[in-house]
């Protein structure tokens, strides 16, 4: 048996005793070649992760010589002869049953406990005793600390979710020993404090809780410089209402009350406070705060303090060229999330330059590795290119990405790059292959450890369904979304963000179903501050219900300033909802210009899932302002590029048949394609849309002139 310990110190213990591996650039060829076990490395790769900075025939023997000590050393303890495979181009260490690799017994029962059922623990437990320390936390090879980070994320999720489940079952005393392992491994967790003061507030002890506070304090101001947050304040309060109020919480009570919540780091503690006396003395985890409160503030609406902070963090890493690329990536995919406009301060400069980061971080990559940077930065490259509309470019991503995160076995990235896959697929049309491959994602979801990405995928999916047209099935998906976010004891400020869009998103949905008493019960007073321009626009749109005539102007006004700066997939929802409003109001010569304008910006921006639809959209504009040849040219075009899996193409293009046998002179024609629009707009979930219809054929029933006509009654 061989046992390889690569949670803390790496060591091999093999049948003879533990492998004695000579020197560090050893240790660290023999650790990537167990933890790649049964895969091939490249001789080019290895060489260049271990010696790139000599030249390449000297690299070359440095590998020789290495692998030769290799293999000595483990024949010394009694390995098999066999365990280490070498040709002439790659490397590599068979897998073998009777070779255990901690680390990736750790994943395994990790993921497999976390799949259990909430009363299950006896496999977190077991996850829980094998790791020892962080992965391989003896050698800083650049290799390692991306899968350091991910496993220690993910032991994080096992001690969370070991507290959440023995709490549940009474046994706090325990609960506690798991609590107070998470906060050893993450000390500046207000979650695992805020646990801990609760956990002791059930058994009864009101000082531990008072004692947690003040060591959550004391340590926030060391090593941040920042207080707890309200949350934190408040559930001291609420936990030991009678117990008396130290100076420190007193004067925290009052100090939190007058800063923004959220923000991360305060500005003008950004630019007082040098690096070293603000953080903490390890130059990576500096940076990652960095970035973080540059993020935060940014998002916040301190857009100029955030992005220099970012800049500060890039700088920060580039004095260790190791680390540079790892860099642009972090910054590349915080500046990506900071292109979508909670606020007008914010523009598309944002995402190119996030772009460039993350292209340039691809080509490091893809000539040095490590493979699994190499997945991440190709998922965030596909998501950059969708919110710019190079839905093209981004599918070649995705699907670059997928292969590897299949070939490496990475479940939790496959469910990542296929989501992102099925979006942009979903955005380019192609509806059938989109509902695959979320299918294939949503399967990912067990193995996700971040609540922001399992509620965006399935966020995303709903979308999909929406946009296929059956808005129960989209209503289900939103469901499910805002209860993961009820069950999230202690949201992000990214988890606010997409709860707010998801609720935006069911009043969407509502709105369609006819249903505005439901409407008023998913608006929320902070959704203003967190949300997207068009949710919030949109959201009062709708709420409007008949008084939207009066609304128009100001929306059309908004999105005309906007047209530019916004994503492209919010545009093109905005514009088909502010068409159909204008459409239901009467407005027919507004909703075909932006019909027109919509039209445009979809052949130039790929957004295949909205052309046929807009073109939909004009020829019911046109045949209400008298234009029947311009709209018989549009109803054509529509059913050309129309999509098979969308309903809601079908039901408008026999809802404009119906329109078109009327100008004609054909009410029974009018009368048959008009049914046949109500039925499927039904059939679809949009009372709304089948009220627009009745309201077709009641006008036919009545003879009235089809330029004349529009009304908001069913």
């Amino acid at each position: 048996m061989i046992r390889v310990e690569m949670l803390g110190r790496f060591s091999i213990l093999a049948p003879d005793g533990e492998v004695s591996l000579p020197t560090i650039k050893v240790r660290m060829l023999v650790a990537y070649l167990f933890w790649q076990q049964g895969s091939w490395a490249r001789r080019e790769l290895l060489r260049g992760m271990l010696w790139g900075d000599v030249d390449e025939d000297r690299a070359a023997r440095n590998l020789r010589t290495a692998l030769y000590l290799m293999r000595r050393a483990l024949a010394a303890t009694g390995t098999p002869d066999n365990l280490l495979e070498v040709r002439r181009d790659a490397v590599r260490v068979v897998a073998r049953p009777d070779c255990m690799v901690d680390a990736r017994l750790f994943e395994h029962k990790a993921l497999a406990g976390l799949r259990e059922n909430d009363w299950e623990v006896e496999l977190l437990m077991e996850a829980a005793s094998l790791y020892r320390g962080p992965f391989l936390e003896d050698l800083d090879a650049e290799w390692s600390l991306p899968e350091r980070r991910r496993l220690t994320d993910l032991y994080l999720a096992v001690l969370r979710a070991l507290v959440h489940r023995l709490s549940a079952l009474s046994f706090h005393e325990a609960a506690v020993s798991y609590a107070t392992q998470w906060l050893t491994a993450d000390p500046l967790d207000e979650a695992a404090h805020q646990t801990l003061m609760r956990l002791y507030a059930t058994l009864g002890q009101p000082r531990r809780v008072l004692e947690q506070f003040e060591q959550c304090r004391e340590v926030l101001k060391k090593e941040l410089g920042v207080s707890p947050s309200d949350v934190t304040v408040d559930l001291v309060h609420k936990l030991v209402p009678n117990g008396e109020e130290s100076s420190t919480t007193r004067s925290q009570k009052s100090a939190s009350s007058r800063r923004p919540t959220n923000s991360g780091i305060g500005s003008r503690e950004l630019e007082e406070l040098p690096i070293g006396e603000r953080l903490s003395t390890d130059p990576l985890r500096n940076a990652r705060l960095l970035l973080v409160s540059g993020e935060a503030m940014a998002l916040m609406g301190e857009t100029k303090e955030g992005i220099k902070s970012l800049e500060k963090a890039l700088t920060f890493f580039d004095r260790f060229s190791i680390l540079a690329a790892r860099a642009r990536l972090m910054l590349g995919e915080a500046l990506i999330w900071l292109s979508i406009p909670l606020t007008p301060k914010l523009d598309n400069s944002l995402r190119d330059k996030g772009l460039r980061y993350i292209e340039e971080a691809l080509q490091y990559y893809r000539a040095n590795g490590p493979p699994a940077d190499l997945e991440r930065a190709l998922q965030l490259g596909a998501q950059a290119c969708w919110l710019a509309g190079l839905n093209s470019r981004a599918v070649e991503l995705a699907q670059e990405g997928l292969s590897l995160a299949v070939k490496l076995g990475d479940r939790e990235a496959e469910g990542r790059l296929a989501a992102v896959l099925a979006i942009c697929l979903r955005e380019k049309h192609r509806l059938a292959e989109a509902v695959a491959v979320f299918d294939r994602a949503l399967q990912s979801i067990p193995y996700m450890g971040t609540p922001w990405e399992i509620l965006w995928m399935i966020f995303q999916r709903g979308i999909l369904s929406y946009i296929i047209g059956d808005l129960a099935e989209a209503e289900r998906f939103l469901q499910e979304a805002l209860t993961i976010i009820r069950a999230t004891t202690f949201p992000s400020l990214m988890v606010k963000v997409g709860e707010c869009m998801i609720r935006s998103m069911m009043i969407v949905v509502l709105h369609y179903q006819d249903k505005p008493s439901e409407m008023d019960g998913f608006l929320k007073p902070e959704m203003d501050k967190y949300n997207p321009e068009p949710f919030v626009y949109l959201n009062t749109l709708f709420a409007a219900g008949e008084a939207r005539r009066s609304l128009l102007p100001g929306v059309e006004g908004w999105l005309r300033a906007r047209l530019l700066n916004l994503p492209s997939p919010m545009i093109a929802c905005t514009i088909r909802s502010v068409v159909e409003e204008m459409l239901a109001a009467g407005l027919f010569r507004e909703a075909a210009r932006w019909a027109g304008v919509g039209i445009r910006l979809a052949r130039i921006r790929e957004w295949g899932a909205f052309e046929a639809l807009f073109y939909c959209h004009r020829s019911v504009a046109l045949l209400k302002q008298g234009q029947h040849a311009a709209a018989a040219v549009c109803r054509k075009r529509a059913e050309r590029l129309a999509d098979p899996f969308d309903r809601w193409t079908r039901a408008w293009l026999a809802r404009v048949d119906g329109l078109l046998s009327w100008a004609q002179g054909q009410p029974a024609g009018a009368r048959l394609y008009l049914g046949e629009a109500k039925r499927l707009f039904l059939r679809i979930g949009s009372r709304y849309d089948a009220r627009q219809v009745q309201n077709d054929l009641r006008n036919i029933s009545k003879n009235v002139d089809l330029t004349s006509t529009f009304s908001d009654e069913f």
